[in-house]
């Protein structure tokens, strides 16, 4: 065991090192069955065992470490934290100590950066980083990205998805919202049993820059949820077996759609965003219907509280000055709003609507709306969204 303490900036360069050799690091680890798509590297998660084709994410570059990741089944990456050495020491901590859950044994972050250094058979104290010339590629790197065509996977064209389905959508008519919004967004019930993923729920379309293609759906059950299974079944039928429990969850996307790629309703906002400077985020495609019957016209959703570099990209992209962070009101939320916060704050200007006492903004009426979220923009000085 090594008794020396690395410095923050050994271990930055330990972890460019790793990720520069991820495939000898994977190998180490007995990984073989990842595959990479993009800029990310994708499979199982090894660290809870799972067998999610897609569950873990391990991206290629990082914001504060290189070799970001996450587990979004298991969520593994909040108990090991999500760098490459964390990424290392979930994979010890199940093949070394058999660990399935909190309060099990884990495996050191000391044992992880010595299996990292052994691995790359690297002499730390040999190890530096040029963080000038980092940072430089780093800087180069995102401008190309943001200069980049967006590769989307383009599915049907919006007359073609309106006639699949039924709209509006009765579900959120009775939920107070209007026929004429759900017509604008194309929201509307899928009857169709061939539809496995889709049918009886509410289908909620996203589309492609110019507004021409469907590249991904999500869609809300139409029934509530089970006291018993804690899913959104069919009453009419028993609760579904827990491996199969994934299949009756609230919302569920479209196969193959990367809602960490994507801001829903980008398609129609952006030229507004561009116009006026300001971009809103919200939650939920419902927080957005309920800003737009209110005559508010520059708000994107994150698809549920979570921020991602992919998502900063599509700001970015919009020129896009100053964002409104409208997140619901729980706990969630607030920690979503302090992630935006921190990734946002060296390239826009922030700042924070307080749903409260409300959950959402989904709950307030229009009139509310107007009176408390165009308030709220008129005393924070932002007055460029009035060219909209």
């Amino acid at each position: 065991m090594r008794k020396e303490t690395l410095s923050q900036d050994q271990l930055h360069a330990l972890s460019v090192k790793a990720m520069e050799h991820i495939d000898d690091l994977l190998q180490c680890l007995g990984i073989g069955d990842l595959k990479q798509i993009g800029n990310k590297y994708v499979g199982p998660c090894p660290i809870h065992g799972g067998d999610k084709y897609n569950a873990l994410n391990l991206y290629l570059s990082g914001d504060t470490y290189a070799g970001n990741w996450k587990c979004r089944t298991n969520q593994c990456h909040k108990h090991f934290i999500s760098s490459i050495i964390g990424f290392v020491r979930g994979v010890l901590s199940r093949n070394q100590y058999g660990w399935t859950g909190p309060g099990e044994k884990m495996a050191s972050f000391q044992e992880a950066i010595d299996f990292v250094i052994a691995c790359l058979k690297q002499d730390i104290n040999a190890l530096t980083i040029n963080t000038p010339e980092l940072e430089k590629n780093q800087f180069v790197r995102q401008i190309e990205n943001l200069n980049k065509p967006r590769k989307l996977n383009r599915d049907m064209t919006r007359d073609q998805f309106r006639a699949s389905i039924q709209i509006p959508a009765q579900y959120f008519i009775e939920r107070g919202y209007t026929s004429e919004i759900l017509n604008t967004y194309d929201v509307g019930l899928c009857t169709d049993p061939r539809d496995i993923a889709m049918y009886n729920r509410v289908v909620v379309p996203i589309y492609d820059d110019e507004y021409e293609y469907t590249i991904g759906k999500t869609a809300r059950s139409i029934f509530e949820k089970c006291s018993t299974c804690k899913t959104w079944h069919n009453p009419k039928y028993d609760c579904p077996r827990p491996e199969e429990a994934y299949k009756h969850s609230k919302w569920r996307h479209q196969y193959g759609f990367k809602k960490e790629d994507n801001l829903y309703n980008f398609w129609r906002a952006r030229h507004n965003i561009s116009t006026s400077r300001v971009a809103i985020l919200t939650e939920s495609p419902g927080n957005v219907w309920r800003l737009e019957e209110a005559g508010i016209t520059n708000s994107v959703a994150l698809f549920g509280a979570e921020f991602t570099k992919g998502q900063k990209q599509l700001l970015d992209r919009s020129g896009c000055l100053t964002i409104i962070i409208a997140m619901d009101n729980d706990d969630a939320g607030n920690r979503c709003v302090e992630e935006i916060q921190k990734m946002c704050k060296d390239s826009y200007t922030i700042h924070k609507f307080s749903s409260a006492p409300r959950n959402d903004l989904g709950e307030y009426t229009v009139s509310e709306i107007r009176n408390s979220v165009l308030f709220f923009l008129n005393e924070t000085c932002i007055r460029e969204w009035q060219k909209l």
